[in-house]
């Protein structure tokens, strides 16, 4: 199917609708307070029942939301050219936007139960240095998506100034099952983010729910104390068992709802991903805008012998850092060397990033020593020392800061390292997990090599590669081989004829 329709302007299914209905009560949210102020002053200032007030002030809201999102439809439109895509939008602002294919990073879709039946996708472009998705296109067919997504890939897959070889069979690299979606959900934060919200929303609440959460909490206590130690210990044990059980719940819920059936793809040098339980999400990513690869494992992940990883776009901003990257949940750690032998391909992919490799070299004991002394022992003698004078002996327990600091800097100390060759670079760092990160030379911006007064008594360095999405620092090296190091990256760089991006 051929996208390209020069001079003619598209309008998306009506089911479209539904996408802008949820984008306005997206930016209604994000704007709680400016948004419920007219209705916080109308409820004040009406004269009438509460149920009248609320059938009035809910069938406008509805109203008001239907129409919007009707409007937003029909003046939205878009253009598919040979190498761009045009994007209007807006009905009392106008907005254009127009896409240059050579600068889209990524054509992600998104299905959600309806559009699924339907046989619609959204479809959403990343660009470098935008926030998220810079374009959307609502409620078009699979099969359209699909020509899209080949006809952006077809525009920028050019090496050497050849174009590449017609379309191959997408690779299948790696399968998630149930067992997998378990590993995500005991590695999952967001059961803790919900636990923590539920204390102030009970706290609002009050009233019924919380006199009956009391009166159960006092029944437990009660009835433990009536039966004895024992039984009691018992109880509590599954209280908090129970609790447990349900975070674990919540993040197995969450797992499956996000990588459901997750696969990952490549074809030709597009990496592409699907999965999702009710809503199908379909990213995709270009190979050569990878910036960087990060193979990240805390305790848990460590204990299940799994890493996260990702590669990473480039981000105009920190704040945007999150929004770049393509999530690989769950892999071990040959599944990531051989993934990692593919994503950077053909100039690197011959090191490792298995942070227990023996070739990666140790930065110098003093990159230890120096923590120890300007984070740990000057400030706990400083404070320690004054609470002395102000509340006697107790000041000294200020002290106990030195034996915390001195095994911190040991742990980072011992699993700070880096490997290289003549193409890539891996940094290891950690405490109590562990994350490497790779890039190519070639893809650096700008290296410096810093040296403090304390570094330099030591004849010792820092390395950092700036890169468009972020930095990556090697501290505490030989000054002289830090400056080789620099030196051949900037060689690399400026010998490549391949952009950075």
């Amino acid at each position: 199917m051929k996208t390209t329709d020069t001079g003619a302007w598209h309008r998306t299914s009506p089911f479209a609708i539904l996408f802008f209905l949820g984008r306005i009560i997206r930016l209604i949210t994000q704007n709680a307070w400016q948004s419920l102020a007219p209705l916080v002053v109308f409820a004040v200032s009406y004269k009438g029942d509460i149920v009248s007030m609320v059938t009035l002030i809910g069938g406008g809201v509805v109203t008001l939301l239907l129409i919007g999102s009707v409007l937003s439809w029909m003046f939205f439109r878009y253009q598919i050219l040979e190498h761009s895509i045009l994007i209007r939008s807006g009905v009392l602002k106008k907005k254009q936007l127009d896409i240059k294919f050579d600068r889209i990073q990524g054509v992600n879709t998104e299905q959600n139960p309806i559009y699924r039946y339907l046989g619609l996708v959204t479809v959403a472009f990343d660009t470098a240095g935008s926030s998220g998705s810079e374009g959307n296109l609502p409620a078009v067919t699979r099969e359209f998506a699909e020509a899209l997504q080949r006809q952006v890939g077809g525009s920028t897959m050019q090496i050497g100034g050849e174009q590449q070889a017609e379309a191959t069979p997408a690779q299948a690299l790696l399968r998630l099952d149930w067992r997998d979606m378990l590993r995500i959900a005991l590695v999952d934060r967001r059961a803790l983010i919900v636990l923590a919200l539920l204390g102030p929303l009970l706290e609002k609440m009050k009233g019924r729910v919380g006199g009956i959460v009391e009166d159960l909490i006092s029944q437990t206590i009660f009835g433990a104390s009536q039966i004895g130690f024992s039984a009691g210990f018992i109880i509590v044990a599954a209280l908090l068992l129970g609790v447990a059980l349900l975070l674990l719940l919540i993040s197995v819920a969450a797992a499956f709802l996000r990588f459901h059936k997750f696969e990952l793809f490549l074809e030709r040098r597009t990496l592409r991903s699907t999965g999702g339980l009710l809503t199908h999400h379909v990213h995709s990513m270009d190979l050569e805008k990878i910036q960087t690869l990060r193979l990240q494992q805390g305790v848990i992940q460590s204990w299940l012998r799994r890493f996260r990883l990702t590669a990473q776009q480039a981000v105009s901003s920190g704040r945007q850092r999150n929004k770049k990257l393509f999530v690989i949940p769950v892999v071990t750690a040959a599944q990531a060397d051989e993934l990692r032998s593919l994503l950077m391909a053909p100039e690197g992919g011959a090191l490792t990033q298995d942070p227990r490799d023996r070739r990666f070299r140790p930065v110098s004991p003093y990159y230890m020593r120096s923590k120890i002394l300007f984070v740990g022992l000057i400030p706990a003698l400083i404070v320690g020392t004054t609470l002395y004078f102000t509340k006697g002996a107790i000041g000294l327990a200020a002290l106990l800061w030195l034996p915390i600091t001195v095994l911190a800097a040991w742990r980072h100390w011992r699993r700070a390292g880096f490997l290289y060759d003549g193409e890539e670079i891996v940094r290891r760092s950690g405490m109590l997990g562990y994350r490497t990160v790779s890039l190519l030379f070639r893809k650096v911006q700008r290296v410096t090599v810093t040296q403090s007064r304390y570094q330099g008594r030591k004849h010792l360095a820092s390395l950092r590669m700036h890169m468009a999405s972020g930095s990556v620092h090697i501290p505490y090296i030989d000054h002289d081989a830090a400056r080789k190091l620099r030196d051949y990256i900037l060689y690399k760089v400026e010998s490549s004829k391949k952009a950075w991006h």
